[in-house]
């Protein structure tokens, strides 16, 4: 089944084939089988990704593996995680153990020691977090963003006060090394239901210069925040100010922020509003909001805005408007500025959608997409894109998608270029889609794409209620993969890629 051949002397050969067969088990097993074992519950989630291109070139070919498995019993959780990479990545992971938590949790109490994901306030201060995957155009994107904390997490959850303890070693960037421990927590109150007081502190050590023989030095750093939060009926407001105080201004500049957010919501018309401020906000465990839009469309999230949290300021607004059951429109406006306001950092987007259902038998969607950012070189970018998704009875469908672009980008010798997308795929409730995508761009080969058309398919299975199987073979460019805000480059691709997601 692996598409790439190893040595059967290799160890990671032997577990990946061990996990191999237990998932294979699994799919020939009733689901009666796995309710419970002994006197508590499993749990097992893996996830596995093969790819090869065609060149002979070692490097060309590529097996990722994340295997978790936990247990429960009573009050009590445990678990733990393995990865399996060939080739594989010595600053990364090598096929260990990157992960294992125990955890306790009764009522008001949760303690979890080991690994663990956490968020204070809306993230400006200290947000760990993992993104597995994306799904685009009815495709997943495989992607691992992850920065998670070796430490003690700890919750206290009362009637109207919650209280969060962290303490623990983050992930350094890129890397599997862990950098200095950090410690905070975040206070939550509410008086009564309408209104929501909060705080939160944290407290760690950055490594200036890191690197540099006699000029690294350990500096220490403190961040903060108070939240304020009203929600009366259908109006939601959140306002969270936060400040960096740092022990050495002249290595690490202190810095504040700022995240504002208006929300009405009705049966036929809702607007939001947020705004934010950065000022030498940037941290490796931090996750200011972005207030960047992410698409369903391919061609809109390969070309988005990159936040920098040092040096911005900008807005998002976004309404939508039902004048009948039928039909639903949404308006979008967001910009962003370094707080010089500064021509050359500038970033706009505008756009409108409408939505429209057919009856039963369809539901269309058609956008037109105005934004320039000029960071990147974009003076001017239009992008038109029109969705059917035709019910052909109660198991299936077909999905007919397309989307246009044209960016006029000053750094491009060529001047004004477009980009084209088209996508078909039909589906079969629940258990199977197949699509196909083709793409195509005016822009001419260089040295970081020798190719203008790209063509995919995708078989996507569900087999049973424990595997996902997604087999992809044919090319796709380079380009952003977005999700939640965050986002990064994945190269230009062409060969067979496997994705086998199993579950107990």
């Amino acid at each position: 089944m692996t598409i790439k051949k190893l040595s059967s002397s290799s160890a990671g050969f032997k577990v990946q084939l061990a996990v191999l067969v237990v998932l294979a088990c699994i799919a020939r097993t009733p689901d009666a089988a796995f309710t419970q074992i002994g006197p508590g519950t499993p749990y097992l989630l893996n996830r596995w990704l093969s790819s090869v291109e065609p060149s002979t070139a070692e490097t060309d070919r590529e097996i990722n593996n994340w295997l978790d498995v936990g247990y429960k019993y009573s009050y009590w959780r445990a678990g733990l995680r393995v990865e399996f990479h060939d080739p594989r990545n010595p600053e990364v992971y090598n096929d260990k153990i990157t992960q294992r938590y125990v955890m306790f949790k009764k009522d008001w109490l949760r303690i979890r020691a080991g690994n663990f994901y956490e968020r204070l306030g809306r993230g400006l201060v200290f947000h760990a977090f993992e993104i597995q995957s994306q799904t685009l155009n009815r495709t997943d994107q495989n992607i691992a963003i992850d920065r998670n904390i070796d430490g003690a997490n700890i919750k206290l959850s009362f009637d109207n006060v919650d209280v969060t303890g962290i303490w623990g070693r983050p992930l350094k960037m890129f890397s599997s090394d862990r950098g200095h421990a950090l410690g905070g927590g975040e206070v939550r109150f509410r008086p009564f239901s309408a209104l929501l007081l909060g705080g939160t502190f944290l407290r760690f050590s950055d490594d200036f210069l890191a690197g540099v023989a006699g000029l690294e030095r350990k500096i220490d750093l403190e961040l903060s925040s108070l939240q304020v939060g009203l929600s009366l009926g259908s109006i939601d407001l959140h306002t969270e100010i936060s400040q960096k105080k740092s022990a050495d201004e002249s290595a690490i500049p202190s810095g504040n922020a700022v995240y504002a957010t208006a929300n009405y919501s009705g049966d036929s018309f809702g607007l939001s509003a947020e705004f934010k401020r950065y000022e030498d906000f940037n941290t490796d465990f931090n996750n200011p909001p972005a207030l960047v839009k992410t698409h369903s469309f391919t061609l809109l999230n390969r070309h988005t805005h990159s936040l920098n949290p040092n040096d911005e300021i900008g807005y998002q607004f976004e309404s939508y408007f039902s004048p009948n059951l039928s039909t639903t429109i949404t308006l979008h406006a967001s910009g962003a500025d370094n707080l010089e306001n500064n021509e050359r950092q500038r970033f706009r987007e505008y756009f409108f959608e409408s939505r429209q259902e057919w009856g039963e038998q369809a539901i269309s969607r058609v956008l037109i997409d105005y934004s320039k950012d000029r960071l990147l070189g974009d003076l001017n970018r239009w992008t038109f894109a029109s969705e059917v998704d035709y019910l052909l009875n109660d198991r299936n469908s077909l999905l007919f998608d397309a989307q246009l672009q044209n960016i006029d980008n000053e750094n491009n010798l060529n001047g004004k270029y477009w980009n084209m997308l088209g996508l078909l795929a039909f589906s079969r409730s629940p258990f199977m889609t197949l699509s196909a995508q083709f793409e195509h761009t005016t822009n001419p080969p260089s040295e970081n794409s020798k190719k203008t058309n790209w063509f995919s398919g995708t078989l996507n299975l569900k087999v049973g209620q424990h595997h996902d199987v997604i087999l992809t073979a044919g090319s796709r460019p380079a380009g952003l993969v977005c999700s939640g805000g965050i986002c990064f480059q994945v190269p230009e691709f062409e060969g067979v890629e496997l994705r086998w997601n199993a579950r107990l």
